[in-house]
């Protein structure tokens, strides 16, 4: 498993592997069709992958992991919990002390993820365009977190 910054030409295979995660784990949730993904410039991600596929995906903005997704066949191995460390580690690096993150409420396996690695809910809201139910969590930063992965 390699963990590294995306090149641009990846950036197009990045979303389709966002799309293909969240359809997954999503689809039929608020909608009957394939549901479609902004595209993010990706530049910032860390990818995991294995061999030539992406397996893995994080995004951090500010103090906000905006996207951790893991392909379902390497759920459950720690690449999530790796991944996870490397955006904790990235938002302290950049002087936050609280990350912060938004899930679907009905996603449970993602909520308990994230809950066994200290994260707590903060709040439960609406979604802003869809007929869903969010949760925002956050966690305060480890000091050890500033020196750790990925750079």
């Amino acid at each position: 498993m390699n963990i590294r910054r995306p090149v641009l030409s990846e950036h197009e295979a990045i979303h389709q592997f966002v799309k293909s995660v969240v359809n997954e784990i999503y689809g039929g949730l608020w909608s009957a069709s394939p549901i479609e993904i902004e595209n993010h410039d990706w530049s910032g991600a860390w990818i995991a992958s294995s061999e030539a596929e992406i397996v893995g995906v994080l995004l951090t903005n500010g103090e906000w992991i905006d996207d951790l997704w893991v392909r379902q066949d390497q759920r459950d191995r720690g690449l999530g919990t790796t991944l996870l460390k490397y955006g904790e580690a990235e938002i302290a690096r950049r002087h936050y002390e609280v990350s912060r993150l938004r899930v679907v409420k009905a996603n449970r396996n993602a909520t308990s993820f994230y809950i066994r690695h200290g994260w707590n809910i903060e709040r439960e809201f609406r979604h802003e365009t869809l007929p869903i139910d969010m949760l925002e969590l956050a966690k305060r930063s480890d000091r050890s977190d500033r020196v750790c992965v990925g750079g």
